[in-house]
Formats: C-alpha cells, sequence, structure tokens
C-alpha cells in the first residue's frame, strides 16, 4: 500500500461551489475590458475552463440580468412552453 505524502493532492477534489450572478457579470465585465483569462479566473478561485463557461453563455446571463431578476440567485430556471402547459 502507498503511503500519501504531505504534499500529495491526489483525492483531495475541490467542491462544487455556486457561483452567483452578480459574480458572473463581474468575471464578464473584466474580461471585455481586456483582462487575462488566467487572471480572473486566479482573483476569483476558479478554473480558466469555468471562466470560459461564463463567457460562451455570457448572452443568455446578459438577458437573464437584464430581466427584473435578484442579482443573487444562482441558477437560471427554465419556463416550460405553451404546449408543456396545455399539455399538463
Amino acid at each position: 500500500s502507498k503511503c500519501k505524502r504531505s504534499g500529495d493532492v491526489a483525492g483531495t477534489a475541490k467542491k462544487r461551489q455556486a457561483i452567483t450572478m452578480e459574480t458572473k457579470v463581474k468575471v464578464i465585465e473584466r474580461m471585455e475590458q481586456g483582462e487575462k483569462m488566467v487572471d480572473v479566473a486566479h482573483s476569483y478561485n476558479m478554473n480558466r475552463s469555468t471562466i470560459g463557461t461564463i463567457l460562451k453563455n455570457k448572452d443568455k446571463l446578459m438577458e437573464h440580468v437584464n430581466s427584473a431578476v435578484p442579482m443573487m440567485l444562482t441558477v437560471i430556471s427554465k419556463k416550460c412552453g405553451k404546449v408543456m402547459q396545455e399539455m399538463e
């Protein structure tokens, strides 16, 4: 059996954390100002891929933010279409 050394990080995965809409908007604003993705990721303690995902969904996020929804929400809810409402 292998002994884990004190500097060994194997098996210590990061816990998932919810990112608020406010944080996502700040990330988008900083990226639009020309900051590097790595710098933004380090300042929010996120991976570069998370920042990339936020930027990929920028249009959907900004549309959601511009509606009258509180900024502290973390999840964008999906609305059922008219067909689904009639079916129920």
